[in-house]
């Protein structure tokens, strides 16, 4: 197990789960404190529910279990949450709860170590967590290494070139190493991923990612 530890497990936390979950909250309140537009994420989040009943998703970190909103009403789905710190699985816990069509299974773990068998998942999340850890290469591989050829990868991540406010508020220990548009580019590809797209180039970025199919 690394040292890495997910920043919303203390009382911020509480507070984000309750604006992110109100997207209108989550304009004012995003747009106030960091500067940033979260709509680019909940456009990405609305692909879950074009997924095939029974699809595979592995969403990591999960945090509070955001993501599983992406649902949609009775959707089924294999849907493995990985989050290193006990509060942030009981969060999503209760939002789990609300999907009783979703098989879901929440998982302490590392990041850096996923217990899941290589090419099993159909869509991988990771939103909002490249900047706070300190190897996101190595984080976007491991991931990378449980999509299915021709499965997606979905995230987010505050990048290196954001405006003052961002910057001081990502320069402390809570974060970890934020990168250029181009940095996270290179992460995608260096994990054997193409299709790549990054919806910015500054602030909040939205990204988008693909396993190419095995050719015959």
């Amino acid at each position: 197990m690394t040292h890495e530890h997910n920043v919303c497990a203390g009382p911020f936390g509480a507070v984000y789960d309750f604006y992110i979950e109100r997207p209108w909250l989550a304009r004012l309140v995003l747009g106030a404190m960091w500067g940033v537009d979260p709509r680019p994420f909940y456009r990405s989040l609305s692909q879950v529910a074009e997924l095939p009943d029974g699809a595979t998703v592995l969403d990591v970190p999960c945090g509070g279990g955001v993501a599983l909103r992406g649902l949609r009403s009775g959707q089924s789905a294999l849907w493995f949450g990985l989050d290193i710190e006990p509060a942030m699985l009981d969060r999503a816990r209760r939002r789990a709860a609300k999907h009783p069509n979703a098989d879901v299974r929440l998982i302490a773990g590392d990041m850096y170590r996923l217990e899941l068998d290589t090419g099993t998942v159909d869509l991988c999340l990771s939103y909002g967590s490249l900047h706070c850890i300190q190897r996101p290469q190595a984080a976007l591989s491991e991931m990378a290494r449980c999509v299915r050829p021709g499965g997606r990868l979905l995230g987010s991540t505050f990048l290196a070139q954001g405006g003052r406010r961002q910057r001081l508020l990502l320069g402390n220990d809570d974060f970890g190493s934020t990168g250029s548009a181009q940095d996270l580019r290179d992460w995608l590809h260096g994990a054997g991923l193409t299709d790549v797209s990054i919806d910015r180039e500054d602030g909040l970025a939205v990204f988008s990612a693909m396993l190419p199919e095995v050719s015959q």
